[in-house]
């Protein structure tokens, strides 16, 4: 083989082998970044949740309080 042939064929695999590496890398930047993400929107879903939960609360709790101001007291006869 001539030494143009040789320097040919290690270009050729050094540029394939650059290409998979770059791409690799890409590949496992984009899962950590989608894996991140995914963990983000949990967080916020669940914070969503523990909010409705407590505004629920507070609901419940002003519809009580609001039941017993109407009605008399119990055990006293006006």
């Amino acid at each position: 083989m001539s030494a143009l042939a040789t320097m040919a064929a290690a270009l050729a695999t050094g540029l394939f082998l650059g290409f998979a590496l770059a791409a690799t890398v890409a590949a496992s930047m984009q899962s950590h970044i989608q894996q991140r993400m995914q963990r983000k929107v949990l967080y916020w879903q669940t914070e969503t949740a523990r909010a409705r939960e407590a505004a629920e609360q507070v609901a419940r709790g002003h519809e009580d309080r609001e039941e017993a101001l109407s009605r008399p007291p119990a055990g006293r006869e006006w």
